[in-house]
């Protein structure tokens, strides 16, 4: 090969990498644009991800076979009882790991009152894996793989537990972990008594959280219909919040402890499902 089709070659090849870099650069910045027109779109159709399960409707019938070989449906695990507890799970979630112990305590002793059952949703596992599951942990509530319930009940953060009363009614649903045995309990105690009244149920976790560590005593807002309360941080980062009903709060972050700042305007929304609130600080 002579030096001229060797500097040929060369300057074809540097015009094919120039002219794929000016596709890439041109791509990103058409995405960069599309995001910043439709940020308000985006920013709603996120927050729907999280509101499919349809709180103050009725709940949907889904029929399950659990890893003991039965199968059940939602209208039969109701019946008879007061209220039927729902969670949504994966077998790798750490969370659902985590509070599943203390659910199955919970359920044990109130299981004249209750039903409850724990679904894997998640389209990486399989009926063979939720059995595992289930054998190895020893929990007292049934579990179940479940790739073929209703739409409306879909989920893509686990855990989601929601909670079906005596009326067949959706009233409770909660994305993401609940944090105590006691705090389950109160949830469970809403649905449960003789003199029970049909209601909804929010409840809402605030947290600060920056450089992989908690925030405690972060003074923050927290307006609603009924008004505007103060709350403060514990030393674990969070708050815990019960609210009559699910509710689109806003929220304003007022003072952080030293070496922490406010981000932005410290201000913030909770969204109408119940769920852990991230406060704006850093």
């Amino acid at each position: 090969m002579s030096n001229t089709e060797g500097k040929k070659k060369g300057s074809g090849c540097r015009k094919v990498l120039i002219a794929l870099l000016v596709i890439i650069i041109l791509i990103g910045a058409g995405i960069f644009i599309f995001l910043k027109v439709h940020e308000k779109e985006i920013k709603e159709a996120m927050t729907q991800i999280n509101c499919d399960v349809p709180v103050g409707e009725a709940a949907p019938d889904f029929e399950v076979t659990t890893t003991d070989g039965e199968t059940v449906s939602m209208k039969g695990l109701l019946e008879g009882k007061d209220a039927l507890v729902v969670v949504l799970f994966a077998t790798w979630c750490g969370p659902c790991e985590k509070e599943f112990p203390f659910m199955s305590e919970v359920y044990q002793e109130n299981q004249d009152r209750i039903s409850m059952i724990a679904l894997d949703v998640d389209v990486l596992d399989s009926e063979d894996g939720a059995k595992k599951y289930a054998d190895e942990h020893n929990l007292s509530f049934p579990i179940a793989y479940a790739d073929n319930l209703p739409e409306s009940l879909f989920t893509a953060t686990y855990p989601t537990t929601f909670i079906v009363d005596r009326t067949g009614t959706i009233q409770f649903c909660r994305v993401g972990s609940i944090p105590e045995k006691a705090t389950f309990e109160k949830i469970v105690g809403t649905f449960t008594g003789d003199d029970y009244q049909p209601r909804q149920l929010g409840f809402y976790s605030f947290y600060g959280y920056s450089n992989k560590k908690s925030i405690p005593r972060i003074e923050f807002n927290v307006t609603s219909e009924s008004g505007t309360e103060t709350y403060t941080t514990g030393e674990d980062g969070f708050y815990h919040l019960f609210t009559d009903a699910p509710e689109n709060m806003k929220i304003k972050v007022l003072s952080v402890p030293d070496g922490c700042e406010i981000e932005g305007t410290g201000e913030t929304e909770s969204g109408l499902m119940s769920a852990p609130i991230k406060l704006p600080v850093k």
